[in-house]
């Protein structure tokens, strides 16, 4: 008898040691495989992030930045051409003071100072000084904050806009690069009598305005571009 019991308790034992070394055996192979990133994976994305680090056209707007993302650099010269290839126009961003910004607009032998109100939710025109005696001054000494001369792109109220978003990630190709994430911004107005005259404005993250062009509706209509060709610093 005495020999039946420890028979039976040696059974027991080992049929346990068993079931749990089975269990032990089956949680290991269900444990997830973490296979290393070989030596060309990880040089392939150490290249992908160096190049979305170096690209100028890898800007994204980013919810703190907002609008100021589009915002070009003081000493920025950008040179404009036509169609035809010959030059239209040039800007030169000379001066910034807080939420502001002062650019000179040169068409042909014709100056004029454009101060721009700037921030991660606006970008409006708050004056525009024709041929001004010294159009390298800095205007935005004294600025009155509340003059507001024409809104162009507003992320708050897009009613207050005088003109309207068309599109907020356009690609658009020019003489100068191929742009990304560009704000396409329309006007249309009825200066010319009997027709409707069409602007459109191209803003690129970085700096600013790379295209416009313009359309006059109607028989004797016409149209016109200005394409960046060139950035100087």
């Amino acid at each position: 008898m005495f020999r039946l019991l420890i028979a039976l308790l040696l059974l027991v034992g080992s049929i346990s040691g068993c079931s749990l070394f089975n269990k032990e055996n089956k949680n290991n192979s269900e444990e997830k495989v973490v296979e290393p990133i070989s030596q060309d994976e990880e040089k392939e994305k150490e290249e992908d992030d160096k190049v979305k680090e170096n690209d100028p056209d890898i800007i994204e707007e980013t919810d703190e930045d907002g609008l100021k993302a589009y915002r070009p650099k003081i000493g920025l010269k950008k040179i404009f051409i036509d169609h035809e290839n010959v030059q239209s126009l040039t800007e030169d961003v000379v001066f910034e003071n807080g939420d502001y910004v002062q650019s000179i607009i040169t068409i042909g032998q014709s100056a004029s100072v454009v101060i721009y109100k700037w921030t991660e939710n606006e970008i409006s025109i708050v004056e525009t000084i024709q041929n001004p005696d010294d159009p390298d001054k800095n205007y935005l000494e004294g600025i009155n904050e509340e003059t507001k001369q024409e809104v162009m792109i507003s992320k708050t109220d897009s009613l207050e806009a005088n003109w309207k978003v068309i599109s907020q990630n356009e690609t658009v190709q020019t003489p100068y690069q191929t742009f990304t994430n560009v704000y396409v911004i329309q006007k249309i107005t009825n200066e010319v009598e009997g027709a409707d005259t069409i602007y459109s404005n191209y803003i690129a993250p970085g700096v600013g305005l790379i295209k416009e062009t313009f359309e006059v509706t109607g028989e004797q209509g016409y149209s016109a571009e200005s394409l960046l060709q060139k950035i100087e610093e």
